[in-house]
């Protein structure tokens, strides 16, 4: 078998694969609706299947649709009607599920059609002008092409199935096309549902508020709303543009059709191919489909071992991360398919991941290498390409322009690069002769007259000095690089579990981390105990405990589901609870620190979460790093009680606001400081990131790529959710349910941690912040409060200590009304310490 990941060209995202085995193809989804014809020198989809297939028109024995996303259907609608391509069975999205409707759509004038349609689809916030109305275009017509698209291939005789879950069809097709090894992994009618529910709720939203904003100014166009909607979304107008805002702040708006992606295996056993359309497996980003997701995750792992993966969602951090690569790590080989003009795709974070496992697996991708070429010999898997180097870790381009159109090009196969069975390296032991890529290789080898099977990689490179830019590198799990030297510490009490810890980071690298800590920190381990609780109570007595570390997630040593409000408050405040977006419970250690057994903590307590790397928990516990600045801070233009709170951090540096600031303005040396203090907004689907705001619309103020690669700072965060290491909030969790932690690529915490703060301090639920009056109540308190501690010269987790204990005699805050008691309750119990914090 051979597999074709086709050129995506200067626009971004896109999927286009062709499969070809024995005579019989495969063609998987169609890239970008205008592809049907070149674009600068990027030959058009019906000109790169003529590569492979000679001429149209193109009989193709399967047609598989992944999802009804554009950058998907791409031009096979127009291939199909035209009759570029014909197709003897299809297996596609099924139109119900990617184009819900709840009656209204139809009544849509052109205008809110768009929008609707739009706000669906993969967001473009760049695009301008003719562009920015192509796109908008497009997704109008992009169900009514699609559904055209499957009469017509009726009417030709197509057998069509449309996917709505397994079922004894798809089992019949798989029997079909038995030859190709075809499996359809998933995903389940009820994930697709929920899927569709969601869908329906967003369009829902995007109608509403379109016709909230043209009601106050008629004369805006589809341009105009779909930008206000997307990179400024006006807050305070009224509830259905806040609706919508609210909605888009806190879930990547095309994650309910990218989680509809049919997810399928090709390939015999010691030559299969996983291809995963857009699912985000690593982040889903809608509600109550994770425990599906996990599922689907495993169901993936079980059908392997893979030869080749291409990697999900154009390589997005929602796609892959550590916990997906540890699902396909026996693959040797990666493809990514992307257009060249998007600078977020390949996500930097996996770009960083994918350089960290370079000795061990290689990858191609559509936006540096143009087409790419996967065939298989025996067990080794080949990397063809057409242009560049292999395991190219540079960033993506921005503003790709396409260049003037080229002769046609003869029908070639780009040259392979044969990468080893089981994926590792090649040894000395060939002597190979360079060349440019147009020319021949040369490859002279001395093989020993034995039984041992050789296989020889061949790289070429460009000639001339030099090569790529080099990207970002940031340790990630099987980094050997010694970490600086552990702190010295106090006599603290260390709580973790050593098995799970040893599954998620290691066996020897947990014997390591537990290594560092002497005869002062006695350990307690929960693989040993029987009640966790009784160990603590017990190490306690008989030693003088300053304090509680727990070392690992809350997949190691659970973090206790905590009601902040007591039982007759609860009972007083009824149907006043459903307006906190916690319910009032959020996640809390305070447990463990109790060493008395009265419910309450008796000392300090933190947590150093693994993140499922060892080089997390190795750096939180080493010395940290000097820092370049006194202190930093950044607050919502709309918090101005931070101001205040800042006059109580040591330091000169001003607080900067996000009406003047941005991510992208944001420099990593600036956040080299020795206090960082933070009062943005945060998201419970998406730690990632933090946003801030301007006079009346919403902004990127932080992300995990601003986090500088080493860092020594305390942090302290007023950030919602800003300290949540896991993918559900509490309040939502049940017992049995599935742990799914975050790792540093998906966490602004976790990356700090990550580049050695000592402690990150920040909420586990949503937060509180004045906004009126005195500014003295809710949050800012405990805020002050922390930083007051810390100038006394306290450690970060007995500073948050501290802190708590005054601020609880302090309540309630000036604020005397059952919700605002209630509020101050939350915001007492949900601080928690993350990292050493001594």
């Amino acid at each position: 078998m051979k597999l074709y990941l086709f050129d995506m060209g200067s626009k971004i995202y896109g999927d286009c694969i062709l499969a070809v085995h024995n005579g019989r193809t495969i063609l998987i989804d169609g890239a970008h609706p205008g592809d049907w014809q070149s674009s600068g020198d990027t030959p058009s989809i019906p000109e790169q299947l003529a590569k492979v297939l000679r001429r149209p028109p193109f009989e193709i024995d399967l047609l598989v649709v992944t999802h009804c996303h554009s950058d998907h259907i791409g031009c096979l609608p127009k291939m199909v009607a035209d009759g570029t391509v014909t197709f003897k069975r299809a297996l596609v999205a099924d139109e119900n599920l990617g184009f819900p409707t709840d009656g209204e759509d139809a009544a849509a004038d052109a205008v809110a059609a768009k929008v609707i349609a739009a706000i669906v689809e993969e967001p473009q916030p760049d695009l301008q002008g003719p562009a920015l109305d192509q796109f908008l275009t497009d997704a109008a017509r992009l169900a009514d092409n699609y559904a055209a698209m499957l009469s017509k291939l009726e009417e030709d005789g197509t057998k069509i199935l449309r996917y709505t879950g397994p079922s004894a069809k798809i089992k019949q097709l798989e029997r079909e096309f038995s030859d190709f090894g075809l499996k359809v992994l998933g995903p389940t009618k009820e994930h697709l549902e929920i899927c569709r529910d969601e869908l329906a709720r967003l369009k829902a939203r995007a109608r509403r508020a379109t016709d909230s904003l043209r009601q106050r100014d008629a004369a805006l166009d589809a341009s105009d709303i779909y930008q206000m909607l997307l990179t400024s979304p006006a807050r305070g107008a009224d509830a259905a543009t806040d609706e919508l805002a609210e909605f888009l702040d806190r879930v990547g708006p095309g994650a309910a059709l990218n989680d509809q992606s049919i997810v399928l295996s090709l390939g015999s056993e010691q030559q299969r191919c996983l291809l995963t359309g857009d699912m985000q497996l690593a982040v889903p980003e809608v509600s109550g489909l994770d425990e599906l997701m996990s599922q689907l995750l495993k169901d993936i792992k079980q059908a392997g071992p893979y030869q080749f993966v291409k990697l999900p969602h154009h390589a997005s951090y929602n796609g892959f991360d550590e916990t997906v690569l540890d699902a396909v790590k026996d693959a040797p080989a990666f493809g990514i398919s992307t257009g060249r003009g998007d600078p977020k795709h390949p996500d930097s974070g996996v770009l960083r991941l994918l350089k960290s496992i370079s000795d061990d697996h290689s990858w191609a991708r559509t936006d540096l290498n143009g087409r790419l070429a996967i065939s298989f010999r025996g067990s080794s898997v080949e990397i063809g390409v057409d242009d560049g180097e292999l395991n190219d870790a540079s960033p993506n381009a921005r503003d790709v322009l396409p260049e003037q159109p080229s002769e046609e090009a003869e029908i070639e196969p780009p040259l392979p690069r044969v990468l080893p069975e089981g994926g590792a390296r090649p040894r000395a032991g060939a002597e190979v002769v360079r060349r440019p890529l147009s020319d021949l290789v040369e490859v002279t080898a001395k093989i020993p007259h034995t039984k041992t099977k050789v296989t020889i990689t061949i790289e070429v490179e460009p000639g001339g000095p030099g090569g790529p830019e080099v990207a970002e590198f940031r340790p990630q799990p099987g980094d050997k690089r010694p970490v600086a030297p552990v702190r010295d510490l106090p006599p603290l009490l260390v709580v973790t579990n050593t098995k799970r810890l040893a599954d998620n980071i290691g066996r020897a690298e947990a014997a390591n981390v537990l290594a560092t800590f002497d005869g002062r920190q006695p350990i307690v381990d929960l693989a040993r105990e029987n009640s966790p609780f009784d160990a603590i109570r017990r190490e306690a007595r008989n030693s003088s405990v300053k304090g509680v570390v727990i070392v690992g997630g809350y997949d190691i040593v659970p973090s206790e589901r905590y009601d902040t409000l007591p039982p007759s408050l609860r009972a007083s405040i009824g149907p006043s609870a459903r307006n906190d977006p916690d319910n009032f419970i959020v996640w809390s250690d305070q447990i463990y620190a109790d060493l008395d057994g009265d419910g309450l903590a008796d000392v300090p307590i933190s947590r150093i979460p693994d993140g499922r790397t060892a080089r997390l928990v190795q750096t939180a516990l080493a010395n940290s790093p000097t820092t370049t600045a006194t202190r930093f801070g950044l607050r919502n233009y709309a918090r101005p009680f931070a101001d205040q709170v800042y006059t109580g951090v040591t330091g000169r540096e001003n607080m900067l606001t996000s009406q003047a600031v941005s991510s992208e303005a944001v420099v990593s040396n600036s956040l080299s400081a020795k206090l960082i203090y933070l009062m943005l907004h945060g998201s419970d689907t998406d730690s990632s990131r933090f946003w801030g705001e301007t006079a009346g619309s919403m902004l990127e103020a932080l992300t995990v790529k601003n986090i500088p690669d080493r860092c020594g700072a305390v942090v302290f965060s007023g950030c919602c959710w800003g300290a949540l290491t896991v993918r559900t909030r509490a309040d939502v969790y049940r017992a049995g349910d599935p742990i799914q932690v975050v790792t540093p690529a998906q966490s602004i915490a976790l990356s700090f941690l990550m580049a050695g703060v000592s402690a990150f301090v920040g909420c586990t639920g949503a937060h509180y912040s004045p906004i009126d009056g005195n500014l003295d109540y809710f949050g800012a308190p405990l805020h002050s409060l922390f930083w007051e501690h810390m100038a006394s010269g306290k450690k970060p987790a007995e500073a948050l200590f501290q802190a708590k204990i005054d601020y609880i005699r302090g309540m309630p805050h000036g604020r005397t009304k059952i919700e605002e008691i209630a509020i101050e309750n939350k915001i007492l119990r949900q601080f928690t310490c993350l990292g050493l914090g001594w």
